[in-house]
């Protein structure tokens, strides 16, 4: 947590104001009691404590998780307001929106990666595969007829 707050700090600091003055904001754009509600609410406990201010979380879903982000991308960039990026609003959200109001790159500065997660590629016994390189092959042998 200590390169979370020295990236937070450093570009506030050096123009000789006093941060953190109030509590910070940490946006989830996912519901609550999810895993990365769960992890971003550990993650901002400790922050809380490495500045002595609170740092609140408020979850803000919908839309797969780009509601909560754009929220994040018009923020004022003053060190107060911070979010939880995960595949779905960064990764995903770019390819399934065509109208997606922020830009995943350009419009946030990563600070630190607070967690991973495991995705697990599952399918019915109709799939007719048990691992991916024959569902990948059976793909391409039927196209369009998996769906």
């Amino acid at each position: 947590m200590l390169g979370a707050t020295a990236a937070i700090a450093a570009p506030v600091v050096t123009r000789g104001d006093t941060w953190p003055s109030r509590p910070i904001r940490c946006i989830v754009a996912l519901p609550p009691g999810g895993g990365t509600d769960s992890t971003g609410r550990i993650a901002m406990q400790y922050l809380s404590e490495a500045l002595g201010v609170p740092v609140v979380v408020e979850n803000k879903p919908g839309a797969g998780g780009t509601i909560g982000s754009d929220l994040v991308a018009k923020a004022p960039p003053d060190g107060y307001t911070l979010g939880i990026a995960t595949s779905s609003s960064h990764a995903a959200a770019p390819v399934f929106r065509k109208d997606l109001p922020y830009d995943p790159v350009t419009s946030f500065t990563a600070i630190t990666m607070i967690g991973t997660t495991s995705y697990i590629l599952i399918g019915g016994p109709s799939a007719g595969a048990k691992d991916l390189p024959t569902l990948i092959s059976r793909i391409k042998a039927e196209p369009g007829k998996v769906a």
